[in-house]
């Protein structure tokens, strides 16, 4: 086999760019990574003949073996030795190093609360939610992840990825990508993720154990060593995931559960039954309500007036004559308690009622005034009125989850490692089940997958770590049953397709009772003033008891002679009149 390597658009043989001691690492749902020593006459104190952060590319007989980014670049010196170590990153550690953002909904104008809604990136995911709110499939969710990657510039492509199962809503803030995709998995313990290295750029396969290649080894000459273990405390009997809600209405909350087992007729009361208990958000309901109060608008009426304008309250009903009265409004009745607001579909508006009254009030009486108040028309009636006002249906619950646990351990899981001598070994993914032949009959279908493969170019050797996961923390079932225990129901599932909580805009009483009201010019027919203390002391005017039609009472100049000086008063006094009208009677 040639080794050759591509930098900065030169291609040569390792040898050529005195490359040694090169290793490759492949891991499931990690870093790959290609390590190598550079040993030349160059000083130790000489910068490196690869630059950091610079992409360079591997190819083994022409195909492409690896693409990655350096990273890291360690010195060694001694008395016989300098050199410069490369460590060059695969392509999940773009992953690790873009943030994943979902698009959320916000308003356009941040000083406006009716603004309409824009979309915006942010940090803040909810795991397994589309843009509009819907639940995704694992697969879908993955691939978005993926594809948002590549929008960042991240040179991978992606295999189709056939997960179905669908999963909790996981609400997060500030994942990388490949922490995004980890998180995910952690509900699929058997899924793997691997780099084919073939294509232009390395191609992201994500796949369960049943969908991964089968690699056969035997055990011959060829193996180095063997550590391998069956894992019979892994078994499961079952899974049982109960999905809880906590709903709310009016500010009452009731709890409801949802069990996904797999097998159906399990019982969850036995040992090697994995039971998870998973908090869905449940429905949100609130209902706002209001009472009013309605009365008829009645002008005709001296008690509807006597109601309204506190001056006439004191008086005698028999007492008050309506000579005339007039609307703005049409509408039947008044608002006289509570508030409309615009959801409960009833009218209202302002009304000016206006009319012109006489009235006797003892010692006065009004013979002309015009009236008027300001009001609340309506065609509401007294009830309490009501309406859902915001509404937030409950999360749906998730779909194959428990099945795919079970499967992941249902079957017995070996665990171990294994150094074989062979290049062509090589050709074994990661993620790809592997069978032993030549050695105890259970190896031969043990579909053991394989999490981790180093391959060491010099020495032409290779070591395999199989069985479960182990770098992902999954260890026992105590570990698997830790998946579910930090996650907390999402609180913002419905803000990021709407822009807002899931309560929603309240429409407050906008149209409250309204009373003012104030008099127009009053024509009084007598008026009696009268000193508080002393009764007998009264001035009366009283234009009953001018007789003589078309006579006014006023303020009249008038001469008087007073200790033989003429002067001029004024008098309360008529305009003359000749008796009974007779302009011919004479003095």
């Amino acid at each position: 086999m040639e080794w050759t390597l591509t930098y900065n658009g030169v291609t040569q043989t390792f040898a050529q760019w005195g490359i040694g001691d090169a290793r490759r690492q492949r891991i499931n749902q990690g870093r790959d990574v290609l390590t190598f020593r550079h040993v030349s006459p160059r000083a130790l104190t000489d910068g490196p003949i690869f630059a950091p952060l610079a992409p360079i590319r591997v190819y083994c007989d022409e195909a492409q073996w690896f693409l990655g980014v350096v990273t890291e670049i360690p010195s060694h010196g001694d008395g016989s030795d300098e050199s410069k170590y490369y460590k060059v990153s695969g392509p999940w550690w773009y992953l690790e190093t873009t943030i994943y953002q979902q698009p959320w909904a916000i308003a356009a104008d941040p000083d406006d609360p009716d603004s309409p809604l824009t979309t915006a990136y942010k940090s803040h995911v909810i795991l397994g939610q589309s843009a509009d709110g819907e639940m995704l499939s694992i697969g879908t969710q993955l691939i978005d992840i993926v594809t948002y990657a590549m929008t960042c510039g991240i040179p991978i492509a992606l295999a189709d990825i056939n997960l179905s199962q669908t999963m909790p809503f996981d609400e997060c803030k500030d994942l990388s990508c490949a922490e995004a995709i980890q998180r995910i998995l952690r509900w699929i313990p058997d899924a793997v993720t691997r780099f084919d290295y073939v294509t232009p750029w390395p191609t992201l396969h994500i796949a369960r154990r049943q969908e991964t290649p089968s690699f056969t080894c035997a055990v011959d000459s060829t193996l180095h060593s063997l550590s391998i273990s069956p894992r019979y405390d892994l078994l499961l009997q079952g899974v049982a995931i109960k999905y809880e809600r906590v709903h709310s209405t009016n500010g009452r909350t009731w709890r409801t559960l949802e069990i996904d087992r797999y097998p159906a007729n399990i019982s969850e009361q036995q040992p090697r039954v994995l039971i998870l208990t998973v908090e869905l958000a449940g429905t949100q309901g609130q209902y706002i309500s209001q009472t009013i109060k309605a009365e008829t608008i009645d002008p005709a009426s001296v008690l509807w007036w006597q109601d309204h304008l506190p001056a006439l309250a004191s008086l005698d009903p028999s007492d008050i004559t309506i000579l005339s009265y007039g609307r703005d409004s049409t509408l039947p009745r008044e608002l006289r308690d509570g508030g409309i607001a615009n959801w409960m579909d009833v009218s209202v508006e302002t009304d000016i009622v206006r009319a012109t009254l006489a009235y006797e009030d003892g010692a006065m009486g009004v013979a002309q005034q015009e009236v008027a108040v300001k009001i609340k028309a309506t065609d509401a009636i007294s009830q309490t009125y009501a309406r859902l006002s915001s509404f937030a249906g409950a999360e749906e619950t998730p779909t194959g989850l428990a099945r795919a646990i079970y499967e992941s351990f249902s079957e017995l899981t070996f665990e171990g490692t294994l150094q074989i001598l062979g290049e062509e070994i090589a050709l074994a993914p990661v993620g790809a089940r592997l069978n032993l032949t030549d050695g105890d009959t259970s190896w031969e279908t043990m579909d053991a997958q394989i999490q981790e493969c180093t391959e060491h170019l010099d020495s032409g050797t290779v070591r395999l770590r199989f069985g479960p996961p182990k770098h992902l923390g999954l260890k026992d079932l105590i570990q698997l049953s830790r998946v579910n225990r930090r996650r907390e129901a999402p609180r913002s599932m419905y803000i990021r397709t709407k822009g807002e909580g899931s309560d929603e805009h309240i429409d407050q009483a906008q149209e409250m009772p309204r009373e003012n009201t104030h008099t127009g010019p009053t024509t009084y027919s007598h008026l009696l003033l009268a000193d508080g203390t002393d009764d007998t002391r009264q001035i009366a005017l009283d234009t009953r008891q001018i007789g003589v039609t078309g006579l006014i009472l006023q303020p009249r100049e008038e001469d008087v002679c007073e200790n033989g000086i003429l002067k001029k008063r004024l008098t309360l006094a008529s305009q003359p009149y000749t008796p009974n009208g007779d302009e011919t009677q004479t003095p």
